[in-house]
């Protein structure tokens, strides 16, 4: 824990303009790490060979599975961002999941023993149900694909709704960064797990982005509901 936690605390943006970003998701960073690890500790190696993982979705956690995990075979897919240098011994394969709605367009890759899919799937507008069907055939039997992604029902934009404020935003007009889509909830991962025969290992619900007063953590805690701003579920392909 201890290395995961200096490998957030050290990591530099590689720009003025992610270094915000960066400094919202850190402690989302970590929280992430700390579930690849025990996720990685409950895969089965097979023969002498490394554990293979892919990040969909390159950003900041692509550089920090890299530093904290340097054993694993990494792989990325998606765009490429540019902001980011290309890392030696990680392939990229370049692939606008909005296309996962048309299988002949699937990349074609050696299946992965864990596949991330961190704050990705709520800026897509293609069926989830492809996104994760695509997902699960790029997963060996018994890989797992770990979700994170916003509560779209947490304490915050209740309380914008009771004061008759929408809590989300239009989409923007720029194709690089249109915004959220749509947002799911806990109910709707486990539906989309199960209809994309995926099984559900665990879930969490917390507040890891930014920096909350200890009172609103308190009140997402205490009150009922689920009502924390961060979901991260982990969704595991069946053996048979």
């Amino acid at each position: 824990m201890a290395r995961i936690a200096e490998a957030v605390r050290t990591l530099t943006a590689p720009g003025a303009d992610s270094a915000a970003y960066l400094d919202y998701h850190r402690r989302r960073y970590e929280y992430l790490l700390e579930f690849v690890e025990r996720i990685l500790r409950n895969q089965v190696r097979r023969d002498d060979e490394p554990l293979r993982m892919l990040d969909v979705g390159m950003s900041h956690q692509t550089l920090l599975v890299r530093t904290v995990f340097p054993d694993i075979e990494l792989s990325t897919l998606g765009f490429f961002d540019h902001r980011f240098e290309p890392m030696e011994g990680v392939a990229h394969s370049d692939f606008n999941l909005n296309e996962a709605d048309n299988e002949a367009r699937w990349p074609r890759l050696e299946p992965f023993d864990v596949i991330l899919l961190a704050e990705v799937i709520e800026h897509l507008h293609v069926p989830p149900k492809r996104v994760l069907a695509m997902l699960r055939h790029l997963l060996r039997p018994g890989g797992v694909l770990l979700i994170q992604t916003p509560n779209p029902i947490n304490l915050a934009r209740r309380l914008a709704l009771a004061g008759g404020k929408s809590p989300f935003e239009i989409i923007r007009d720029d194709v690089n960064n249109p915004g959220h889509y749509c947002e799911y909830t806990v109910d709707n991962l486990t539906y989309l797990a199960e209809v994309s025969e995926l099984e559900v290992l665990e879930y969490s619900v917390k507040n890891y982005f930014g920096q909350r007063k200890p009172l609103y953590n308190l009140a997402c805690n205490l009150l009922p509901g689920t009502l924390a701003e961060g979901i991260t579920i982990a969704l595991r392909r069946p053996y048979l």
